[in-house]
């Protein structure tokens, strides 16, 4: 399971810096662990990030609640961050999605320590998950933007 990075098309979007962007249903792009951190790998174009992270954030657009699908036990807590495979949460620490945290819709931006110190160079990218209770697959709701502000190692395609 991946999650695939587009590039951005909201003038917006692209004010604040950011070229490439996902949107993340928690309820069906993440899996089925509960209880630890687990990593999902985050891609451009089917493969790996490979190249200069310069910026990212997440944005909650949904908050994750206690209420689950399956008819097991009731989520407590969800937080999710964003790094690379050396340092889980480099990019965007620990952000708390639960219904508790009073977080919808904020923009939770470049606080890690990979993107503190500037230009990063990445291999890997990870969005990593962590619910306490039951999984996100059985969670009801939840929804959150992913932003990053990438350069790939292999160029991109220009025009203008």
């Amino acid at each position: 399971m991946a999650i695939e990075l587009k590039k951005v098309q909201n003038i917006q979007t692209l004010a604040l810096g950011f070229n490439y962007e996902a949107s993340v249903d928690l309820t069906s792009d993440l899996g089925s662990t509960a209880g630890s951190a687990t990593a999902v790998d985050i891609q451009v174009g089917g493969a790996a990030m490979a190249g200069t992270v310069t910026d990212a954030a997440i944005i909650v657009d949904e908050l994750v609640t206690a209420e689950v699908t399956d008819g097991g036990a009731a989520i407590s807590d969800a937080t999710i961050a964003l790094g690379d495979d050396g340092d889980a949460n480099g990019f965007v620490v620990e952000t708390d999605v639960f219904s508790d945290s009073g977080n919808l819709g904020k923009i939770f931006r470049t606080n890690g320590a990979l993107t503190q110190a500037g230009n990063h160079l990445v291999s890997a990218v990870d969005l990593t998950y962590n619910f306490t209770g039951n999984a996100p697959d059985d969670s009801a709701k939840g929804k959150i933007r992913i932003l990053f502000n990438y350069y790939p190692t292999a160029g991109e395609g220009f025009s203008g």
